[in-house]
């Protein structure tokens, strides 16, 4: 696996050589950033020519003026944009705004994109998959830049007036739980008995649910107390077993169970320690709750299913590290104009931790919504079709007709196969994602690579320019060779050739 890993990242390096050679042509030729002081009426013209020609090294030939900038890019030294700033310091500041953006859209997008797929598959021809499918192709067809104006209008500004009084009316329950009948029943499939039989259990749960809302406090103080939190870990540990073994499978369950509520109790432990946290503890915690999870498979999983339960225990564990952060996020709000529709954060916000990270996830979702619509109805079109095709394959076959359950045969047989054809999805639809932040960050007003990209095409500014080209070539050849390593992953028989 090693010596695949490393074929792969030294057959990458001709391609990022060849392709900033061809770059540095594009740009060059591009226009003459001269141009305006040519016709300039004043009286320093020709020292500020000078001056400009020096830091964009205009007299010196083609070859070596890229030559000496290959040499300064490996050292670090990105060159100088119009006005002496260094590239590699406006870089720097613009990739971390950009990466935050693109990072979590691209991992929203895969994680919603491949579940719609997986779902409406096993479901096919379903209502769920009919309104997935009418979804996908509706995403996919919007301009981004339209969509984000969308989103302006509709999910900051007016649900930004509802936040300021939030509160459920009669037809927002009614609406609610006719909805979430309708999932209920969709995701459950059958006959019409057993649909009828889930829609009506989703539906009363909603409906108890909601009616406890409206009828207290919850929508201006929002929290989840402690029984609620070991409700919620108890739920998702079954999910976690459940993905990952049949119920049946008593080790399994006993230590997805164990692991989640285990880890409520210690985050009630830590109460005092978590109220305080900050970036680098909450990566401790969730190292705690992965070896957690881990150890209690470890310990109760046997021989036989140890893996397996150790899969269940981190599963079950990660879903209630989510789910206590989601608890301190929602406690830390404040009822106000919360969604923001300009620039990645508040500028001169002091405030803890958490109140920090309600106006980080403020500032996000918008912009990160525009990017991952267009990303999960190409990833949840491409997955469904790949599940098809493999559901229908001879070796699933024989798995359902050995008895295996069908939770089993989707996720451990079905499943793995498919995700060989979306990893290629995966690394060419980071370009597209890097595409459609340049027009997000402008419409957001985010200060990223987008900007110093427009910018310098603006002002003929071509280090800036080049920056963002290698950056973004960078990024798309690593993201392609992940993708060979995940192939090599995923089917042993590409790693052995």
């Amino acid at each position: 696996m090693i010596f695949f890993v490393i074929r792969r990242l030294a057959a990458s390096f001709p391609i990022l050589l060849a392709s900033s050679l061809l770059m540095f042509w594009l740009v060059t030729i591009s226009g003459d950033p001269l141009a305006a002081l040519r016709q300039s009426t004043d009286p320093n013209r020709e020292q500020t020519m000078a001056q400009l020609r020096q830091n964009l090294d205009l007299d010196k030939p083609f070859l070596e003026r890229y030559l000496g900038w290959l040499q300064g890019l490996v050292n670090g030294d990105f060159g100088l944009n119009r006005d002496g700033q260094e590239v590699s310091v406006l870089l720097s500041q613009a990739a971390g705004t950009t990466f935050r953006l693109i990072i979590l859209a691209t991992l929203a997008s895969i994680l919603l994109g491949v579940v719609a797929g997986v779902v409406t598959s096993v479901r096919q021809y379903s209502s769920l998959d009919y309104a997935t499918t009418f979804s996908a192709f509706l995403f996919f067809s919007l301009p981004v830049f339209w969509l984000a104006v969308l989103l302006k209008e509709f999910g900051a500004i007016r649900f930004n007036d509802y936040l300021e009084r939030p509160g459920l009316s009669t037809f927002g329950i009614a609406a609610v739980t006719a909805l979430t009948a309708g999932l209920g029943s969709a995701l459950v499939g059958g006959n019409w008995r057993r649909r009828g039989t889930a829609a009506m259990g989703a539906a009363a749960v909603a409906l108890g649910a909601l009616v406890w809302i409206d009828s207290s406090d919850w929508l201006s103080n929002p929290g989840l107390s402690a029984v609620a939190l070991f409700i919620g870990a108890a739920v998702i540990a079954v999910l976690a077993a459940l993905v990952v073994a049949p119920l049946s499978e008593q080790r399994v369950l006993g230590t997805a169970v164990l692991s989640g509520v285990g880890f409520i109790v210690v985050s009630l432990i830590l109460n005092t320690w978590i109220e305080n946290i900050d970036w680098w503890r909450s990566g401790l915690l969730l190292l705690g709750a992965l070896a957690l999870g881990v150890g209690v498979g470890a310990a109760l999983g046997g021989e036989i299913v140890r893996p397996s339960a150790m899969r269940a225990g981190a599963l079950a564990a990660f879903g209630a590290f989510t789910l206590v952060g989601f608890d301190r996020v929602i406690s830390a709000w404040e009822p106000g104009r919360t969604v923001a529709t300009i620039g990645p954060r508040t500028p001169n916000l002091d405030e803890p931790f958490w109140p920090t990270f309600v106006d980080f996830a403020g500032h996000q979702v918008l912009p990160s919504i525009a990017l991952a619509l267009v990303g999960f109805a190409t990833f949840a079109r491409f997955t469904r079709a790949s599940m098809l095709e493999t559901l229908n394959a001879d070796y699933v076959r024989t798995a359902k007709a050995k008895g295996l359950p069908n939770t089993q045969v989707v996720v451990r047989h079905a499943f793995r196969t498919a995700l060989i054809p979306v990893m290629t999805v995966v690394a060419i639809s980071f370009a597209t994602v890097i595409e459609g932040a340049v027009i997000t960050e402008r419409v957001f007003g985010w200060s990223g690579m987008g900007s110093l990209f427009i910018e310098g095409l603006e002002e003929t500014d071509p280090f800036p320019i080049m920056g963002f080209l290698v950056i973004v070539a960078l990024s798309i050849v690593l993201m392609n060779a992940l993708a060979d390593i995940m192939y090599a992953f995923l089917d042993p028989r590409i790693r052995e050739s």
